[in-house]
């Protein structure tokens, strides 16, 4: 009946402890903990990292070397030789904080641009409205003014005809 039963499926801490050659003692506190999985990474983090190409690869590769070539404790870490990370870590603030600035600044250059540019969509939509008036309004002065030359051609035709009229007239008139 216990053959039957697969076997549960190990983990990865498991597995490293399984595959170790010699029986390492559980670590008890979180830090150990990490720093014995370290231990367990590192042949692995070396090997994969000069493949990695650019200065960021060689930098943490040269950095798991040196730390690889001289056995750290962990117990060095929580003793107070913190000094290195606290500056790292405020550095870092720094230039999170720079950042942010900048995307605030960013932000606000974003929203003026964007202020500008809504106005002058406003300006060009009054712009099309007014253009569209003034064709409509010379459109309606321009058929006024077609009426007004009918108009003026009709009388000036009218007027000519009566001219002729009457010079006729005259000339039957007086002989």
């Amino acid at each position: 009946m216990d053959a039957r039963i697969p076997a549960r499926p190990q983990s990865l801490p498991e597995r490293v402890q399984a595959q170790s050659p010699e029986p390492t003692p559980k670590p008890t506190g979180g830090l150990e903990r990490a720093a014995g999985l370290l231990r367990t990474a590192l042949p692995f983090v070396q090997r994969f990292l000069p493949l990695v190409e650019g200065p960021l690869g060689a930098v943490v590769s040269s950095v798991l070397a040196s730390h690889a070539a001289k056995p750290s404790a962990p117990t060095s870490l929580a003793a107070g030789n913190l000094a290195p990370i606290q500056k790292g870590l405020a550095r870092l603030e720094e230039q999170h904080q720079t950042l942010c600035e900048q995307v605030a600044t960013q932000n606000s250059s974003l929203r003026r641009v964007e202020d500008r540019l809504e106005s002058v969509r406003e300006a060009t939509d009054r712009n099309t409205l007014e253009q569209q008036e003034l064709m409509e309004d010379l459109k309606a002065v321009g058929r006024k003014v077609n009426v007004v030359t009918v108009i003026l051609g009709g009388m000036l035709l009218v007027s000519i005809l009566l001219n002729l009229v009457l010079y006729l007239h005259l000339e039957r008139v007086l002989p």
